[in-house]
């Protein structure tokens, strides 16, 4: 029996664990990659950070170990990733992508890709 996940409000703190919805395609494109999010029919894009920081989102991390693990990968301060990261999984959670699974509340490089707007 799986335990109920917690709706995400916002991203608050480096303590949570951002985890995938279990409900989405994912589909690559030459540049972007798509999700489909099968509950309501939206579609959205990311571009190769965002989809770094989607693939990262396996309910495993929190959002101070994605920010050290991108830190690490792009050569960037650590201060900056952690702005852009907030900043996804906010997108993320806004569009019902991920869930929290640390039991916490969470709190962009997600567009919406049928009206284009971010």
């Amino acid at each position: 029996m799986e335990l109920p996940r917690n709706p995400m409000k916002e991203i608050t703190s480096s303590d949570s664990c951002p985890k995938r919805q279990e409900q989405i395609i994912v589909q690559k494109g030459s540049k972007d990659v798509l999700l489909f999010n099968m509950d309501d029919g939206s579609y959205y894009a990311l571009n190769e950070v965002g989809n770094r920081i989607w693939e990262l989102c396996d309910g495993t991390r929190g959002v101070a170990q994605l920010v050290c693990t991108l830190a690490k990968e792009y050569d960037a301060p650590a201060t900056i990733i952690e702005m852009d990261v907030m900043e996804v999984l906010e997108d993320l959670r806004s569009k019902n992508l991920i869930v929290d699974c640390s039991g916490k509340h969470m709190g962009s490089g997600v567009r919406d890709a049928a009206s284009g707007s971010s």
